[in-house]
């Protein structure tokens, strides 16, 4: 069943042309979204009435499109209980666990956090598009936000969106520090690489770094983000000679023991998390925010 977002035209002299299109685009609906729109001759009704975007417009006409387009995700539904924040008919906003990847791969097909969303909403909706807007690494706990159509995904990348992220990094670290330095994607046969490396070549990355609090050598630190690039928080603080925690790919030295660590054991994932997160909502215009507890194995450093 399709589902659709309304609009009542009440003004059109300020549209370039009275036509479906630009009232659109003059609404802030993005060119990948009415491209989609134009797939599907269902996808558009004026007054009720399946329409074009080039159909001419007149103020009173009443403008529906369909909130989801695009052909409906098709993936391996994961069994789980999803630990949900925040869910209205735009988003649906989830606590991850360490070490649950985001979405499906070779090694993790069966056991993913896009197949039990999937899951979740296969009788919500069953034309549901999987379209997580802030992946994390699988190692990675914290706040992931789900688009539940594409109206609320082509709005979220205009929003102002404030994270905040938590690690426990090697070392000891005893003033704020910025981190500016780009990051490269290294690639092999002109194939991408995980690993990434800091590079005079590569795309610009700010890390801001905030001391939380010093341990036997380890440090708990807060960290926002001018820039998004993958693997960011890991690449800066291993570049300064502090790696974060459990991280294998930048820089994990041998085991050490730690007063801190239960049974003086090194945990089994990184040591990051997405604490907080805030953004506009399209809809409302009133701000989400959101923040998660520590999970159990943070307990001695929180």
């Amino acid at each position: 069943m399709e589902v659709y977002e309304k609009f009542k035209i009440r003004e059109i002299s300020h549209l370039k042309s009275p036509t479906i299109y630009c009232f659109l685009k003059a609404n802030g609906i993005s060119e990948t979204y009415i491209r989609n729109l134009r797939k599907n001759s269902s996808s558009i009704l004026l007054n009720g009435t399946p329409a074009n975007t080039r159909t001419k417009i007149a103020p009173l006409d009443t403008i529906e499109i369909s909130k989801s387009p695009s052909p409906a995700t098709q993936t391996n539904l994961c069994e789980g209980t999803l630990d949900i924040l925040f869910e209205d008919e735009d988003f649906l906003v989830v606590n991850k666990p360490h070490n649950l990847a985001c979405t499906p791969t070779r090694s993790h097909f069966g056991m993913n956090l896009g197949g039990q969303i999937c899951k979740y909403m296969q009788e919500k909706d069953p034309n549901f598009v999987l379209r997580i807007l802030n992946r994390l690494d699988r190692e990675t706990a914290g706040i992931v936000v789900v688009a539940k159509n594409l109206l609320a995904y082509s709005s979220f990348s205009k929003s102002r969106i404030q994270k905040e992220y938590h690690a426990i990094a090697r070392g000891n670290i005893y003033e704020n520090i910025t981190i500016d330095k780009p990051i490269l994607t290294v690639t092999k046969d002109g194939i991408n690489e995980i690993k990434r490396v800091i590079s005079p070549e590569g795309k610009r990355a700010v890390t801001h770094v905030e001391v939380v609090k010093n341990f036997d050598g380890l440090c708990h630190v807060k960290l926002s983000l001018e820039t998004g690039r993958t693997h960011q928080i890991r690449v800066h603080l291993s570049s300064i000679g502090h790696p974060l925690l459990g991280d294998t790919l930048y820089g994990q030295s041998p085991a050490t023991t730690c007063a801190k660590t239960a049974e003086n054991t090194q945990p089994n994932h990184t040591m990051l998390i997405l604490k907080k997160i805030s953004f506009k909502h399209f809809r409302t215009e009133k701000n989400v925010s959101l923040e998660v507890p520590f999970p159990p194995e943070w307990k001695n450093f929180a």
